[in-house]
């Protein structure tokens, strides 16, 4: 009989979250549904100079994953999280 001590080891669904990209001119927003997740459970890649970016968010019950493809080489501006939904501002380098 176990102890209840043991953890249980479960594969968490890939869950592609709800992302809408807005283009302001010399900058770009991207807004991500990710209800449930606590802020410091969220991981950016972004480099500078990029074309991409890599969301990923994970807690006990689920995992989020969503990688945005960007038109043009942009660089992060700004970082928001608020209710449940990632606001990230990237500035455009070149288009």
């Amino acid at each position: 009989m176990g102890t209840g001590n043991a953890k249980i080891n479960k594969t968490l669904k890939i869950i592609e979250p709800v992302t809408t990209v807005i283009d302001e001119g010399k900058f770009l927003r991207i807004l991500t549904e990710l209800p449930g997740i606590e802020e410091q459970k969220i991981k950016i890649d972004l480099e500078n100079s990029s074309t991409s970016v890599t969301i990923v968010a994970v807690n006990t019950a689920k995992q989020f994953k969503k990688v945005i493809t960007i038109p043009c080489e942009v660089r992060f501006s700004k970082k928001r999280f608020s209710d449940g939904v990632l606001e990230l501002t990237l500035e455009k380098n070149t288009c």
